[in-house]
């Protein structure tokens, strides 16, 4: 299938769309949950996340304030989660990450009100106890990887690209002038994603090499020609993943073999998750990357024009992805 190279990042930052991943190693103590419960005493409800304060009996009899906080309003508003579904003074009992150095703060992953509602920034309201109890006995036995993952967000299982929103580009420099760029206009890719532990997923991509698209037709022409891609012998671009190594909840290097005019080299990509979450319009589950990487030319049988075109290409990968009408990997269960 023809695919779009950036899919490479799906194993795989807008700090719009982020739950401001850039601060949680710092600030949180992964893996380490903890559970609070008391009376909301203050809401702070803006970018770049929303925060409560909660009032909480402490264990010597007085009271002590807990900061509590979650997604941007964007990704809150994704799963229906508003500025009125907790108000001050509603009791809660917030189950989440806890902050570094016994420090009061905690990463929200699941509200019990006091009204029974159950409420997840990164699921919505469930409508019982009982479903959060069984996902959550479900989600403990999972093994997962170094960090928690922004992709653990959404449910495992195969994706697909969402084509309106695929990019996949690279620029060269020219004798220190310029940047020109230039993109893969067809491809395609199969992602099957695991955001519980990173390092399980894969992702394969094709892409059309006389799709390339350059502000000049004849340097088109020359691009598809034996000099460069030469596209009548070798077809397809592809990428198949190998491995991918989280830095960070948000952040990674996806390792693969990549193949170019019938040559075949390892190369490593950037990758960082923009965004996981329910889409609530089409009410798919979707993901956002992004990826850069250099490859070299000459590498790949591509030396021409050394005096006047450098040998790094610079890749730019934006891509999204849903998931699959039917999950090949959950019908396989």
């Amino acid at each position: 299938m023809l695919s779009r190279l950036f899919l490479l990042f799906p194993l795989l930052a807008a700090s719009q769309t982020i739950h401001a991943h850039h601060a949680f190693a710092a600030d949180y103590e992964a893996g380490k949950a903890g559970n609070v419960e008391g009376t909301i005493t203050e809401i702070i409800y803006k970018n770049p996340h929303a925060r409560y304060y909660i009032e909480v009996d402490s264990a010597g009899g007085g009271k002590e304030i807990w900061d509590l906080q979650t997604m941007n309003l964007m990704m809150l508003g994704r799963v229906g989660w508003t500025k009125d579904t907790l108000k001050v003074g509603d009791k809660i009992s917030v189950d989440g990450i806890l902050g570094r150095n016994n420090t009061k703060r905690m990463s929200i992953n699941v509200v019990t009100h006091e009204d029974g509602r159950v409420i997840s920034p990164q699921r919505g309201i469930a409508e019982s106890n009982a479903d959060l109890n069984a996902r959550t006995s479900l989600e403990a036995d999972t093994p997962r990887g170094e960090f928690i993952s922004l992709a653990a967000n959404i449910s495992p299982g195969d994706y697909e690209l969402e084509d309106n929103h695929a990019y996949l580009g690279f620029s060269y420099d020219h004798m220190g002038l310029s940047n020109p760029q230039l993109q893969f206009t067809e491809f395609d890719a199969t992602l099957s994603l695991d955001g519980n532990n990173m390092a399980n997923s894969r992702v394969d991509i094709a892409v059309n090499a006389a799709s390339i698209v350059a502000a000049v037709p004849e340097f088109e022409a020359r691009l598809r020609g034996e000099e460069f891609l030469n596209v009548e012998q070798h077809p397809e671009i592809s990428f198949v993943s190998t491995g991918y190594s989280e830095t960070s909840d948000t952040t990674g290097t996806l390792q693969g073999d990549l193949t170019i005019a019938g040559i075949t080299k390892p190369a490593t990509l950037t990758v960082s998750i923009h965004a996981a979450a329910m889409n609530q319009l089409n009410k798919r589950e979707m993901i956002g990357f992004a990826a850069n990487g250099t490859i070299s030319r000459s590498a790949y049988g591509m030396s021409d024009f050394a005096d006047w075109v450098a040998d790094d290409l610079e890749l730019n990968i934006q891509v999204e992805f849903q998931k699959a009408r039917e999950s090949k990997t959950e019908a396989g269960r």
